[in-house]
C-alpha cells in the first residue's frame, strides 16, 4: 500500500473513526477523538538542525487525543541503520515537545512538566526487527522489573508505549483485532469476518487509487442520488411513488454507461452504481 493512501486514510475528515479503532487495535487504548496531522514535523530538531535535510525530522502522521496525548504512526518498507533508535528518538521527542506549553490562567502552580502527556508510537514495517519466530505485533512499555506493573502518570495512564506491525511475520493471533489490519495492510484484502471500519477502510483505499476522471465520476454519482432521494422522498409525501423505481434504474444505467466510456472495469461500474454485474456486461456491450 502506498503510503500517501495509507495517510489520507487515516486522516481524512471523515476517518476519525477508522483511526480511532486503529489504534485502539494496536495499542489497546481506546480515545474518544484522535485528531490527526500528515507529516508531522519534530520542532526542536528542526530548529537545531535548520541546514539538515529536514525530511528526516518527520513522522507520518501524528494524532492528538481530548487528553493531550500523542499517537505517532509510522510506516517503514526498508530497514534502516539505527532504527531502534530511531523509533525511541521519535517516541521520547513525541512526549517531550509539549513542555512548557502550559495554560497559565489554568495551572494552579507554573510547572512546565505539567504540560507533557503520553506518548504512543506505532511503527507499521514490511521488514524483520525482531526474531522472525516471534509474534508479528510488539508491545514495549515501561514496567516494574519484579511485579511487570505498568509505569503510570498521575491520571493513571502509561506514560509511554512502543508498538510495532510487522508485515513481514506472519505469526499474529487471529483472534487479536490487529490481525485484520496485518492482513488488509500486507494484502490489501479483507476477509468477510473483519470489522466494519477496515470495510470502510478498505473502500477508502479504492476511492483515492481512482484515476481523476473516475472520482469525479462516482462523486456525481453521489450527487445524483442524494438529489434522486430527495425527488423520491417529495413525491412519495405527494403520493406519487408510480414510475419512480424505473426511473432510478435508469439514472443508474445513465452513469454506469457514462463510467464504461471513460474505461472504468465493470466490476467497479458495479459498486459504484449499484448495478449487478451482468446488466453492467450488458451494457458494455451494448457500447461496443
Amino acid at each position: 500500500m502506498q503510503l500517501d493512501i495509507f495517510k489520507k486514510m487515516l486522516t481524512s475528515e471523515d476517518s476519525s473513526h477508522i483511526l480511532k479503532a486503529f489504534v485502539k487495535d494496536l495499542l489497546g487504548l481506546e480515545f474518544q477523538t484522535l485528531t490527526p496531522k500528515e507529516t508531522y514535523h519534530i520542532d526542536s530538531y528542526k530548529k537545531s538542525y535548520e541546514k539538515m535535510d529536514i525530511r528526516r525530522t518527520e513522522v507520518d502522521i501524528l494524532a492528538t487525543g481530548e487528553d493531550g496525548s500523542h499517537a505517532t504512526i509510522e510506516c517503514q518498507i526498508q530497514p534502516h541503520d539505527y532504527f531502534h533508535e530511531r523509533t525511541i528518538f521519535y517516541l521520547a521527542e513525541a512526549f517531550r515537545s509539549p513542555f512548557g506549553n502550559i495554560d497559565k490562567k489554568k495551572e494552579k502552580k507554573k510547572n512546565n512538566f505539567s504540560s507533557l502527556r503520553p506518548a504512543y508510537g506505532i511503527n507499521i514495517l514490511n521488514f524483520h526487527l525482531f526474531d522472525q519466530k516471534g509474534e508479528a505485533l510488539q508491545l514495549f512499555r515501561i514496567l516494574n522489573d519484579q511485579t511487570h506493573q505498568p509505569f503510570l502518570n498521575g491520571n493513571e495512564k502509561e506514560l509511554l508505549i512502543l508498538c510495532f506491525l510487522s508485515l513481514k511475520n506472519q505469526h499474529i493471533r487471529r483472534q487479536k483485532a490487529a490481525y485484520h489490519w496485518h492482513y488488509f495492510l500486507k494484502t490489501g484484502e479483507i476477509k468477510s469476518t473483519a470489522p466494519d471500519y477496515i470495510k470502510e477502510a478498505k473502500r477508502k483505499i479504492e476511492f483515492l487509487t481512482l484515476e481523476r476522471k473516475e472520482k469525479e465520476m462516482i462523486m456525481n454519482i453521489e450527487k445524483s442520488k442524494a438529489i434522486s432521494d430527495a425527488v423520491i422522498v417529495t413525491a412519495m409525501e405527494n403520493g406519487r411513488k408510480e414510475g419512480l423505481e424505473e426511473g432510478r434504474k435508469e439514472e443508474k444505467r445513465t452513469l454506469a454507461i457514462e463510467f464504461l466510456k471513460i474505461g472504468v472495469s465493470p466490476e467497479k461500474v458495479a459498486k459504484a452504481t449499484g448495478l449487478d454485474i451482468e446488466t453492467v456486461h450488458k451494457l458494455k456491450n451494448q457500447q461496443a
